[in-house]
């Protein structure tokens, strides 16, 4: 008997800690399925047919080049500051491990930072991806921070992302951070094709010209950021299950606004 018990009460820890995440997996599918329904969505595919229909002219591409900068800008450091909050947070409760929960975070600011073969060399960050692609494509800083050609909701976009990825309320954040992480995944497919189909227009050497890079990059890498920010959100939806209202806050918060930056997009250039 003395040998069966504690058989018996690990058997029974593992198979509540397997309903545990279960509830948890399907608390963040809620939300992922929220972010996927969302009309952002649409308005960014209506963006995708845009740029596929034809070649932006100079100041379209001025025009769109400002608008996401003014968002984008404020994302890697985000990344970080939410990192850095993940880490302080997590070690109160398990100092050991609590660094390797908040690297599914940072891993995704690895990316950003052009750290991701650092083993062999550092590359460009976004960026400075960002800047070889809007140089070549002729356009200049006083037109990228010109606020003719900055959209009112790419500003709010990125006033928001600020606020967001620092939110009081953590849940918040990671929501936020997640609707990001999973709406990228899409946008950059789009962005790249329509400026594949019209390489010749834009000066590009061929489909695969190296500039496109910023474009690119974020195609390989989205997929497994999507993935790292479901596991921490499993994870804090397991310690802590009260942050999920905040978290499908923050996830609908970046997609009111993703939608409306676009919506403004298709608005200007249809």
């Amino acid at each position: 008997m003395s040998v069966q018990n504690p058989i018996g009460a690990g058997s029974n820890e593992r198979s509540t800690r397997g309903e545990i995440y279960k509830v948890c997996e399907a608390g963040y599918n809620e939300i992922a399925n929220a972010i996927v329904r969302h009309s952002a969505l649409r308005e960014l595919e209506s963006f995708g047919k845009i740029i596929s229909d034809k070649p932006l002219s100079h100041p379209e591409r001025a025009l769109f080049f400002a608008t996401i900068w003014a968002f984008f800008k404020d994302v890697p450091a985000g990344i970080v500051a939410l990192a850095a909050r993940v880490t302080d947070e997590w070690i109160k409760e398990d100092m050991w491990h609590g660094t390797a929960k908040a690297a599914h975070i940072l891993y995704a600011s690895v990316d950003e930072y052009g750290l991701h073969q650092h083993s062999k060399h550092m590359l460009p960050t976004h960026h400075q991806m960002f800047k070889q692609l809007t140089t070549h494509l002729g356009l200049s800083d006083a037109e990228l921070f010109n606020p003719h050609y900055i959209l009112p909701e790419g500003t709010a976009m990125g006033n928001n992302t600020h606020r967001m990825y620092r939110s009081e309320f953590l849940g918040e954040a990671l929501g936020f951070h997640l609707a990001s992480e999973m709406t990228s995944s899409r946008e950059f497919q789009f962005f790249l094709k329509g400026f594949q189909k019209y390489a010749g227009e834009y000066g590009l050497v061929d489909e695969d010209d190296p500039v496109l890079a910023f474009f690119a990059i974020h195609c390989e890498v989205e997929p497994m950021h999507v993935a790292t920010g479901r596991e921490i959100m499993i994870s804090y939806l397991e310690k802590n299950p009260t942050i999920a209202p905040h978290a499908m806050r923050g996830a609908m918060a970046f997609m009111d606004g993703f939608e409306q930056m676009f919506a403004a997009l298709n608005r200007r250039l249809a």
